[in-house]
């Protein structure tokens, strides 16, 4: 749900909640959360410490070596085989942290924050013990392949707001389930209901509706108006419009979309599933929200 002009449909920048920090760069968080500055040098050499049962020592950059922090979490600028460790799980897990280096930059705050999303977790952007828990729930997984479990043609959300905020859910296709996010901090998230999903866009570069290289977008709309982009939500006690499935190609979170979560394979493997269940039944697709 963009609620911007059609030709572009895109999305404005959103988050998961009040309680987040995912609007504030890393760095500022960290020095938000600790009442000073991180120290401009990194801790490269740090000791390991000894093994947590999650198989980390939750070294942070911020500390000195050998220290753990007082919450013995990994952020934002951390160094070292725990990083590295975490980074291999955050991959087999289907999110991309791009190369194991074992350095906690942009593309590995980003995968961590979209795994939490998909967990239902604060999306923080701190390795802690709720997200090393949920990340050893998924160890041996393929990387690409869709998570277990789901009703085929249903859209299962965690909780809707009332108001404006993210949600996390999941998604069933062609007999495959796919992590999704919709909303944010100052959008709705996408309406419970019936929907007829239609084709709309194969491939698409715009901002928003790519990740990883890979772009789509498929149209939902209410099954008594079609050719429609127009549905009504009574939690905003009016009509909304421009209702999309596509890839979740921002910070977490959409304008009330479904934005599918992983990396992609996980985005090609999902537009592949979708397009057989349009083609299996006459390019029109029934998807039920609850």
């Amino acid at each position: 749900m963009t609620g911007v002009s059609r030709s572009s449909d895109n999305h404005s920048r959103s988050y998961g909640s009040s309680r987040d920090t995912s609007a504030l760069s890393p760095q500022k968080t960290q020095a938000d959360r600790s009442g000073r500055q991180p120290p401009s040098s990194d801790v490269a050499g740090a000791r390991p410490s000894a093994q947590t049962p999650t198989g980390f020592s939750n070294v942070s950059a911020f500390t000195p070596a050998g220290q753990r922090t007082s919450t013995g979490s990994l952020t934002f600028g951390a160094r070292g085989e725990e990083v590295r460790a975490l980074q291999d799980q955050l991959r087999t897990a289907g999110f991309d942290p791009g190369a194991s280096d074992g350095i906690f930059g942009q593309r590995t705050d980003r995968a961590l924050r979209d795994f939490q999303a998909s967990k239902g977790l604060e999306v923080d952007g701190i390795a802690g013990r709720r997200t090393f828990a949920a990340l050893s729930g998924v160890d041996g997984m393929d990387p690409n392949a869709p998570a277990a479990g789901g009703v085929n043609g249903t859209a299962r959300l965690n909780g809707q707001p009332e108001g404006v905020g993210m949600t996390t859910g999941s998604i069933t296709v062609n007999g495959n389930t796919y992590q999704f996010n919709s909303g944010g901090a100052n959008a709705y998230s996408v309406p419970q209901g019936t929907y007829r999903v239609t084709a709309h866009r194969d491939s698409r570069s715009d901002p928003g509706f790519v990740r990883d290289g890979v772009g789509y977008s498929f149209l939902m709309e209410d099954p008594n108006r079609p050719g429609s982009d127009k549905m009504y939500d009574a939690r905003a006690g009016r009509d909304r419009e421009w209702l999309r499935i596509h890839p979740d190609g921002r910070n977490p979170g959409t304008e009330g979309c479904i934005g599918i979560v992983g990396d992609a394979e996980t985005q090609r493997q999902f537009r592949a599933d979708l397009n057989a269940e349009l083609q299996r039944n006459g390019g029109v697709y029934t998807l039920r929200v609850e």
